[in-house]
């Protein structure tokens, strides 16, 4: 019996986690796996796909707003606990059908989900034995190697405070430059490289604290590859497939047959 894998979509707001859930979700789909659509996100406005399971049907700000008398931030950080409340509950509708994939939709406020006792939670009780973390870095901080620094110590802080294996995509890759491109090859292949860089930056106390950031990061391998992954040319996406795998499979190849990606692939 294929048992249930548990993606959770994690990055700062406006990363692109609704979108890229959305085109994953299509991905496996179009390759006969069940797909499950799960919103974290209590203050979601509006999301690029219509969740199976909607935590705003437990938890909304704007009600919590409202009853409690609190504003914005006041109520997103009640929510963080409440949703937290409700874990059980909405495990058991994720898992009614028992579905191959669930995919996450974590809140654009990301502090309150991960460094919050109330997302080791969730994300301990919404898991299986196959659960992975996928954190998106997004492509604007690619400017600077101290900016991708900073971003790469974010993602480790994240992996540390959810204790879930995780890899790291860097998201809307379409919008890199030929030469941004180029300098990110270069950067994530060569990590001589990238220190080296960071010791050429104007600031020289920024300078040097981001090689202390990145030398700790080598130090206690934390520093993992960054897959390209683009929402709008599907870049990327069977890559994301393949690592997910190998984290599923414990470092095995990929174990779920979903076919070749075709050439004339129609990307959302």
């Amino acid at each position: 019996m294929r048992g249930m894998f548990y993606v959770y979509f994690v990055g700062t707001a406006g990363s692109g986690k609704s979108t890229l859930v959305d085109v994953f979700s299509k991905w496996l789909e179009d390759r006969d796996q069940d797909v499950v659509l799960v919103n974290l996100d209590p203050g979601a406005k509006w999301l690029p796909y219509g969740p199976d399971v909607d935590v705003r049907d437990y938890v909304s700000v704007e009600r919590v707003m409202r009853e409690f008398m609190l504003g914005p931030n006041g109520a997103f950080i009640a929510c963080a606990d409440m949703i937290a409340s409700f874990a059980d509950k909405i495990k058991e509708e994720v898992e009614r059908g028992n579905p191959d994939y669930i995919l996450v939709d974590t809140p654009g406020q990301m502090e309150l989900f991960a460094f919050r006792e109330a997302g080791r939670v969730i994300t301990s009780t919404l898991c299986s034995d196959r659960t992975a973390v996928v954190y998106l870095v997004d492509a604007s901080l690619m400017r600077s190697p101290s900016s991708l620094t900073a971003s790469l110590l974010l993602s480790v802080s994240v992996q540390f405070r959810l204790l879930k294996p995780q890899v790291n995509v860097l998201s809307k890759s379409d919008l890199l430059t030929k030469r941004d491109r180029e300098i990110a090859t270069r950067w994530f292949e060569h990590v001589d490289y990238i220190y080296s860089m960071i010791s050429k930056e104007e600031n020289a106390l920024l300078g040097s604290l981001s090689q202390s950031i990145m030398s700790s990061l080598m130090e206690f391998e934390s520093l993992t590859d960054i897959i390209p992954v683009s929402s709008k040319t599907g870049e990327g996406i069977d890559d994301l497939f393949a690592h997910l795998q190998r984290i599923f499979a414990g470092g095995e190849e990929e174990f779920v047959d979903v076919g070749p990606l075709r050439a004339d692939e129609a990307w959302y």
